[in-house]
């Protein structure tokens, strides 16, 4: 149960910060940066970034 509550806030915030990356034409780690993604998360999330496009580009 735990383990598919954090992936589902893992996928939540993914979505929230490629929102914000598109509407602020920024890269992903200034969107995680501005809504403060914990280090951890923000490992998690690069990867992700980094296996479907440049975490610098959007």
């Amino acid at each position: 149960m735990e383990e598919r509550i954090n992936r589902e806030r893992i996928e939540t915030l993914f979505g929230v910060v490629q929102d914000l990356m598109e509407a602020m034409k920024i890269t992903a780690e200034q969107a995680m940066s501005l809504i403060k993604i914990s280090d951890e998360d923000k490992v998690v999330l690069s990867k992700r970034f980094s296996n479907g496009k440049e975490i610098g580009t959007k």
